[in-house]
């Protein structure tokens, strides 16, 4: 028996499709709530990431266009950035951008786009299914396991882009399927207007794909896959430079390679207390002091439901080994390099680091472009998936399989029961954000500046930007309050002080609202600026508009 053999019934019928699309979104509306999907309703993207996501929207819908059209120039001045780099979701932002006088002052479509993802995940869980089984039972339950899939229930934390799993199970089916250059052309775009990460993995599975195709499959004709590649690669470096990708005023690498990454036992491991049933691994005590900080990026846990059927799925083979076909190796080999990739050069196991890979330091700085390389386990957890549901599925008989697969199904949701009730809670706690800036006396400053500076020194800007930046978009003004993805820290640091010695000599722009978040921020201030100096809510501003004392 061969793993990659298709039945006749190799497409998911109508109803299975509306069935796993119910349960997709039945499970988003208990976790999120259905307010997330109010594009009005935006103050539980108000914390955390989820706020960098939104304001980066915001202020890049309010932009006049430029080249590229994904620059922004008002968030993060006076440097700028791109839709990319606030990691806005891209394909969303330019697609809504034109219609920004048409939507209300405060618009999301992040919700929207979340239970997609979800829908999306069940759906391509279904249509790799559906090659094994052509009953509607089986296929069902194994795609609700795509849907359950823990390391995409944790990107719901603040890492909408993230969530876009599906790319993942696209790119998988499509390889599995036979070459087909329109699909990779569609997959490879949205990726690339999604996040980078993304688009590594699916242009990691093309690459299989084009490994089959040429030296298996043999057709189309070698010249013809080539040509079609090319073309591939220049619609995604098109696409890359409108989104901004090149437009960066940092340094694409950071911090933080090997450190981000995922452990051997990631599979078993339910870290961050994610498992009901099954106890976490002591970690390394470098992660252990900041919370497990860091290999959160490399989080894979299977469930307890899926590694009881894993374990069932190991005996089957040993005691009947199917026969793997040629032209699914290349997906194995490349789910391998992002296994590899994932561990980084710093490998650890458990609590230990049984060894770190010297590598070259040009090698190293090319990897920390991609610093969170635990992602790039992804390709793998969903392969395991994958492997161990059809193992269960052509080894058992028919009744027997779904009896399995609905008891691990079960088990699953049990094990994950905590987690859910925590994400509820968490959902609902954003949702009752409020701005710190309660006085009626911001608005009105700001309705007489064009900009909002804050001063150093910026101690928490993480936590503190939040409010400041939905002052300033709310009323179109350019503003450093900001946190943004590959920026250039030194420069930005640089440019606050300036602004700070130009205050400091007296240099005073009348259409700028400071604001100091610390009392010696404005203590070198000339006395007749000082004597201005209003506390307001906890923060110290210098209004716009003033008249200087002589």
């Amino acid at each position: 028996m061969s793993l990659s053999t298709d039945v006749r019934a190799s497409r998911p019928s109508w109803y299975e499709m509306l069935i796993a699309a119910v349960l997709a979104a039945s499970l988003y509306i208990y976790l999120f709530g259905a307010d997330t999907l109010a594009p009005t309703h935006y103050t539980w993207l108000l914390q955390g990431d989820p706020a960098q996501h939104y304001l980066g929207w915001q202020f890049f819908r309010h932009e006049a266009w430029q080249w590229p059209p994904g620059r922004i120039q008002s968030f993060g001045y006076p440097s700028g950035s791109a839709i990319v780099f606030t990691d806005s979701i891209p394909l969303l932002a330019l697609f809504f951008k034109p219609f920004s006088q048409l939507l209300p002052a405060e618009f999301q479509y992040f919700g929207a786009w979340m239970l997609a993802c979800y829908v999306l995940n069940g759906y391509f869980g279904l249509r790799l299914i559906s090659r094994h089984t052509s009953h509607s039972g089986l296929r069902i339950a194994a795609a609700s396991f795509f849907i359950l899939s823990p390391p995409l229930l944790l990107r719901g934390y603040g890492h909408e882009a993230l969530m876009a799993h599906w790319l993942v199970l696209a790119s998988l089916d499509t390889c599995l399927r036979g070459w087909s250059w329109w699909r990779w052309l569609l997959w490879s775009s949205i990726a690339a207007l999604v996040h980078p990460y993304l688009l590594v993995m699916v242009l990691g599975f093309l690459a299989a794909g084009f490994g089959t195709t040429v030296c298996v499959d043999k057709n189309p004709p070698l010249r013809l896959v080539l040509l079609q590649c090319a073309g591939i690669g220049l619609v995604l470096v098109s696409l890359m430079e409108l989104a901004g990708y090149f437009s960066s005023v940092g340094s694409l690498q950071a911090d933080g390679y090997g450190f981000y990454n995922m452990n051997i036992l990631s599979l078993v491991d339910p870290l961050l207390n994610w498992s009901r049933y099954i106890r976490q691994r002591p970690i390394h005590p470098e992660y252990a002091a900041l919370g497990n900080f860091g290999q959160y990026e490399g989080f894979l846990y299977l469930g307890a439901g899926m590694i009881l059927l894993f374990i069932m799925a190991l005996g089957l083979f040993l005691m009947r080994p199917p026969q793997l076909a040629r032209r699914i190796w290349p997906v194995f080999a490349v789910a391998l390099i992002f296994w590899l990739l994932a561990l980084s050069n710093v490998v650890t196991f458990g609590d230990q680091t049984p060894f770190t890979l010297q590598i070259p330091k040009a090698l190293h700085q090319t990897l920390s472009v991609f610093r969170a390389s635990g992602r790039f386990g992804w390709p793998a957890f969903y392969l395991v998936n994958l492997v161990v549901l059809v193992l269960v599925i052509r080894h058992l008989p028919t009744r027997s399989a779904l009896a399995v697969l609905l008891a691990a199904l079960v088990l699953q949701v049990a094990d994950q029961s905590d987690k859910y009730v925590e994400f509820r809670g968490l959902i609902r706690q954003r949702m009752a954000w409020q701005t710190p800036l309660q006085s009626p006396q911001w608005a009105a400053m700001a309705q007489k500046a064009n900009a909002l500076v804050m001063i150093p020194p910026l101690p928490d800007i993480a936590k503190t930007y939040i409010a400041f930046a939905h002052l300033a978009v709310a009323h179109r003004l350019v503003t450093n309050a900001a946190q943004i993805a590959r920026d250039d820290l030194k420069r930005t640091e640089a440019s606050g002080q300036a602004m700070a010695e130009s205050l400091a000599q007296g240099v005073y722009n009348p259409l700028t609202l400071y604001v100091f978040l610390r009392r010696e921020g404005w203590a070198n201030l000339p006395p007749d600026l000082a004597g201005q100096v209003l506390a307001l809510d906890g923060y110290f501003v210098l209004p716009p508009g003033l008249r200087r004392l002589q």
